[in-house]
């Protein structure tokens, strides 16, 4: 197994994973309308699909980085982290004071200490203008954790005590401690520990090499069926306890079950790789694959000013108790929708990479 070398079915998962968010993010406002069929997909797909984030991130850490020194690694952070998260997450405030309608749950923008209130908040990163990059927030504190204390999991059992010890913390703490009541949502520090846990996780598949072996098609395809039959038996099993929403919800912590969450997680994990796996090898699917972060960081748009008045129209327009329909007309929004992010996301990329993380390609 080499650290440096990409693998293809990986990138495609990355790409899967970031159309679970958009379609996630999309039937949430249709649930929000008192839609039952979007509250069960809505279950389904949050029951697994930020695991899945932080395990594909375990997966393509490279674990030579352990050995660069911390201005190095402060860099790369700065570089890959905050700055696009510092410009994605400020920029549709500045569509919402251009009088752009959008949705903003935790803020009220009819006045200029909403914006401030907001600002303050981004600041703790709890980004109020673009809610979805707090899994950004979020690996600026878990890659700060794992550049300190990474080097001691070298060995696969400790990194296994590792990935037992962080999950039972950060589940035994966001059980006792409510940390959106109590106002302690700073840089999502408590949400780490679970998500190094995935991390870890990530880190310790990449280590067995089995993601490099070949396997029949057949056989990765039973696979992959019996992984969405198990989801689908499960997600619902995980009956609480749960905050705000009776759904798993990392970005607050509540996930649930101690034993049927991460069991539904890393089932569903495995199974978007499984079929990442089953797709054709097509270097364009790939491609935005690698240029998940700018898709994901572009997605924010589309939560604030499109998903909610799209939703509307779909309960409005549509048989609401038909999740055959809902499913269709969601996937079809969410191509398009990731149509338009993906070639915005090559564009910014190819352009002006300073601001997605990325370096400006040096001439030979």
């Amino acid at each position: 197994m080499s650290q440096g070398v990409r693998i293809g079915s990986i990138d495609t998962a990355r790409f899967l994973a970031i159309a679970l968010v958009f379609y996630g993010h999309l039937v949430e406002q249709v649930m929000y309308l008192d839609n039952a069929a979007a509250a069960a997909q809505y279950k389904w797909v949050y029951s697994f699909h930020m695991p899945l984030f932080y395990v594909l991130s375990g997966i393509v850490h490279n674990e030579r980085r352990l050995t660069q020194g911390w201005g190095e690694q402060l860099q790369r952070i700065a570089r890959g982290r905050l700055v696009p998260y510092a410009v994605f997450a400020l920029l549709p405030a500045g569509l919402a004071l251009a009088g752009v309608p959008g949705w903003f749950p935790t803020v009220d923008l009819s006045s200029a200490d909403g914006y401030i209130a907001g600002l303050i908040s981004t600041a703790r990163g709890l980004p109020a203008f673009s809610i979805p990059l707090w899994f950004l927030a979020s690996l600026v504190v878990l890659e700060l954790l794992h550049g300190a204390i990474g080097r001691l999991w070298r060995r696969n059992t400790t990194l296994v005590a590792a990935i037992i010890g962080f999950y039972t913390i950060g589940y035994v703490f966001n059980r006792e401690v409510d940390v959106l009541s109590a106002g302690l949502i700073v840089w999502m520090a408590h949400v780490v520990p679970l998500g190094y846990a995935f991390y870890l996780t990530g880190i310790l598949v990449r280590r067995t090499g089995v993601l490099e072996r070949s396997a029949p098609a057949y056989a990765v395809g039973l696979a992959a069926l019996a992984g969405i039959a198990l989801v689908t038996l499960t997600y619902d099993l995980n009956e609480g306890p749960f905050r705000l929403l009776d759904v798993v919800v990392m970005m607050f912590g509540t996930v649930g079950h101690p034993l049927l969450f991460p069991l539904t997680a890393l089932v569903g994990t495995a199974t978007t790789i499984l079929i990442a796996r089953l797709l054709p090898a097509w270097t364009g699917l790939q491609r935005l694959g690698e240029v998940t972060l700018v898709i994901y960081c572009l997605h924010g748009f589309f939560y604030h000013f499109v998903n909610p008045p799209v939703a509307a129209w779909m309960q409005a327009s549509l048989p609401s108790a038909s999740a055959w329909v809902l499913s269709v007309s969601s996937a079809v929004v969410v191509a398009a929708s990731l149509a338009i992010a993906a070639v915005a996301g090559l564009a910014l990329q190819r352009y002006v990479p300073v601001i997605t993380g990325g370096r400006r390609r040096q001439a030979p």
